[in-house]
């Protein structure tokens, strides 16, 4: 495709510092891809509101995991929830299914991803770069994402009263927060300073096939869309969804080499830096509640986790 233009359009109207932004996150993922592209299969997915319970996610694993204090965003992080769909034909099988990617069991295990950053995904034009500016925003029939909130803490034995600071947190990094509730009340329809988020995910050739399928949207199976590297390795030009089983044995051990996730905000206003300044005001949160070794053994149990490695050294503050 005729990249040049097709940025272009998407970013009419964007000021000349987000421009300038996007298109350096742009130009490093496509480097990214071409350098890695010998080994794995990339997949791109593009979020919003999920940006918030994703870096507790991410926060709550620095503390119980040892998972590396700066790593990519924890996309699942309740073990408990794969108990009864550790592979690939139990989710298909709830994607078939009258709801299908939108199950509850689904989406608690899977999420949605297209195959290229100029993939249409079976939509009219490319997906990620008409989505990164804002992000892919949550369905409707998600509900009230606060309730995650909720969930995740009941399973950590965390006080539900720590959930408003959480909000607020989010609130002030300017991230997508209106499918959030306050005590039973909406938030705050304050335009976001950081709404468009995206993970570039290489899963290794190894273990591709057992992560991940081709889909149609709604996340039923595509057409000899599996195994998936069979089904990528018949099209041209690269094009279409896939769904990505996001069991955390896999995602929660960078150091393994099987997957690799990287980051990008399509805001100027949520850099590397500021990502770091919200997980140390998240972790100081969490701090507190996870002190002692029984609570953070208690809150392993509840979300079906393994006793940890050691941790790392933490990087020195930005």
């Amino acid at each position: 495709p005729d990249a040049p233009a097709l940025h272009s359009r998407t970013l009419s109207g964007a000021s000349e510092s987000t421009s300038d932004w996007v298109h350096a996150a742009v130009r490093e993922m496509l480097r990214r891809e071409a350098g890695l592209s010998g080994q794995y299969v990339v997949f791109y997915h593009s979020y919003s509101a999920s940006c918030l319970l994703y870096e507790l996610q991410t926060a709550l694993a620095c503390r119980l995991q040892g998972y590396p204090a700066q790593g990519p965003p924890v996309m699942r992080l309740q073990r408990c929830h794969f108990e009864h769909y550790q592979d690939l034909d139990s989710m298909v099988k709830l994607a078939t299914g009258v709801g299908g990617d939108h199950d509850e069991n689904f989406r608690r295990i899977g999420i949605s991803t297209v195959v290229s950053w100029f993939a249409s995904g079976g939509y009219n034009g490319p997906f990620m770069m008409r989505h990164f500016l804002q992000g892919w925003r949550a369905d409707d029939d998600v509900g009230d994402m606060t309730l995650l909130i909720k969930d995740l803490f009941r399973a950590c034995k965390i006080d539900e009263d720590l959930v408003e600071p959480v909000l607020q947190v989010g609130d002030k990094w300017g991230l997508e927060m209106s499918r959030y509730s306050r005590r039973g009340r909406q938030r705050s329809t304050s335009i976001p300073l950081a709404p468009g988020h995206v993970l570039q995910i290489f899963i290794h050739y190894s273990v591709v096939d057992s992560v991940a399928y081709g889909a149609l949207p709604l996340g039923r199976l595509a057409p000899h869309g599996f195994p998936v590297s069979a089904w990528l390795a018949r099209q041209l030009p690269l094009d279409g969804q896939a769904r990505l089983l996001a069991h955390p044995d896999l995602f929660l051990d960078p150091g393994s080499g099987l997957a690799r996730v990287f980051t990008h905000c399509s805001s100027p206003l949520y850099s590397p830096a500021q990502r770091r300044g919200l997980l140390r005001e998240l972790d100081d949160l969490l701090a507190p509640h996870l002190s002692t070794r029984s609570a953070r053994s208690n809150a392993r149990t509840g979300l079906g986790l393994s006793t940890p490695r050691p941790r790392p050294a933490e990087a020195p503050a930005v």
